[in-house]
């Protein structure tokens, strides 16, 4: 017990500048602000969901785009069938698919499983298809999913009472777990980190109507309001740009933390940077070079979209941006005392991921094994080296080669329009 007293006095003494940047650098201040939307949270009761009546749920069209993954859109599809109130018209568009994908939506069709089918002999990309989706929806509110995302039961329910009780929303986005997570390491810290990014920090910033994402994993609009704003943004993080023009235009945004729905994730270490490497190009591409969130949106600005871009602004792109200063300041550690300070500072993020999750293990409305706090002790790497190392190294590549247009989640020909009209 000394030897750790005598490490961590280390780690707060031998220099208070490393130690500052540290406790910035790895998410100390977010963190907190989980824990206080936990709070506020779980303080509120929580919201009684109504059983929707038939035509209430006639009044719900689910749109879920494909590509190359038929086993996924069964997967979705059956869960929107049991939900206790299906929606009223269920409609699938095939963006471009080249393999058995066709065939298989086909006879979905004719098997009465599927409302409409849309099949794009050429492939748009996730924001172009949603719009070619949106001609084809006649109800007042429409949700959109992914083909690989299973929805909970009530999930269309809670999303749809939360667009009732605020009648000027635009969107409310729905909350999201791992369905995959005792697949690897990997996607057990994905776990971790979407209860407290997602079902917390949202919950957080909910409170203030400061939603900066509606994800495309699961969200529902009011079809209006997306047909007011011009429907989905075309580029790739559509999610995140359509939901800053929602707010933009003076439309509330919602994070509902009773609809539940669960996505596969990256199971292994490659396959997650290149998600996040194109995650985080987009982001700073949108909020940074296309939004320029460092600026009031108007002299007017809404204190929640002030504090939406502050949130991205000192909690993520500034703590980023500063990682490579840590290395010189540790450097100037004195020699004697730097291991000890190394292994002090870690010790002390692990018991900050200790405080943060525990309570978040015992407060998380969805499922999840208790030996994910087996994890803790390996969080801050995770977290606080990997994922920002690899966000900063998509900032780099952003700005210098404009790396984003080389990724195919968007059609090469398709971006190409899109750069030409900026």
């Amino acid at each position: 017990m000394d030897e750790l007293r005598a490490l961590l006095l280390t780690f707060f003494g031998a220099s208070p500048a490393a130690t500052a940047l540290t406790v910035f650098i790895f998410d100390i201040p977010r963190d907190f602000l989980s824990l206080t939307g936990l709070a506020l949270g779980r303080k509120k009761n929580v919201r009684a969901l109504t059983k929707a009546s038939a035509a209430e749920a006639e009044d719900i069209t689910a749109v879920i785009p494909v590509y190359n993954d038929a086993e996924g859109l069964l997967v979705s599809l059956r869960s929107i069938k049991q939900q206790p109130s299906p929606p009223g018209r269920i409609i699938v568009i095939s963006d471009g698919s080249t393999d058995t994908t066709n065939p298989v939506l086909t006879s979905l069709r004719d098997r009465g499983e599927i409302d409409t089918l849309i099949i794009n002999e050429r492939r748009l990309g996730r924001g172009v298809a949603g719009n070619v989706a949106l001609h084809y929806v006649e109800t007042d509110f429409v949700v959109f999913i992914d083909c690989d995302t299973q929805l909970a039961p009530n999930a269309l329910i809670a999303l749809r009472q939360r667009l009732k009780e605020r009648p000027n929303a635009g969107s409310c986005s729905g909350n999201i777990g791992i369905s995959n997570h005792r697949t690897s390491l990997w996607t057990a810290l994905q776990q971790l980190e979407y209860m407290v990014a997602i079902d917390f920090g949202r919950e957080f910033m909910d409170n203030f109507n400061a939603i900066a994402c509606c994800s495309g994993a699961f969200s529902m609009f009011r079809r209006k309001a997306l047909c007011t704003i011009g429907g989905f943004s075309p580029g790739s993080g559509e999610d995140l740009g359509t939901t800053l023009r929602f707010r933009r235009a003076g439309y509330e945004v919602h994070f509902e933390a009773e609809g539940w729905a669960y996505t596969n994730a990256p199971e292994t270490l490659s396959a997650l940077i290149q998600q996040r490497l194109r995650w985080d190009r987009d982001a700073f591409r949108i909020q940074v070079l296309q939004y320029q969130q460092w600026k009031k949106q108007s002299p007017r600005e809404s204190s929640g979209n002030s504090l939406q871009r502050y949130d991205y602004l000192l909690f993520t792109l500034l703590p980023t941006l500063m990682m490579p200063f840590l290395i010189p300041i540790i450097a100037g550690v004195p020699s004697d005392l730097r291991l000890e300070f190394l292994i002090g500072g870690y010790l002390f993020l692990i018991g900050i991921s200790a405080f943060t999750l525990a309570p978040a293990f015992i407060a998380y409305r969805g499922q999840t094994p208790t030996f994910l706090l087996l994890l803790i002790p390996v969080y801050p790497l995770y977290q606080g080296l990997i994922m920002k190392a690899v966000r900063l190294y998509a900032y780099l590549s952003e700005v210098i080669g404009h790396a984003s247009q080389d990724d195919h989640y968007v059609p090469a020909r398709i971006r190409q329009k899109l750069d030409r009209n900026l």
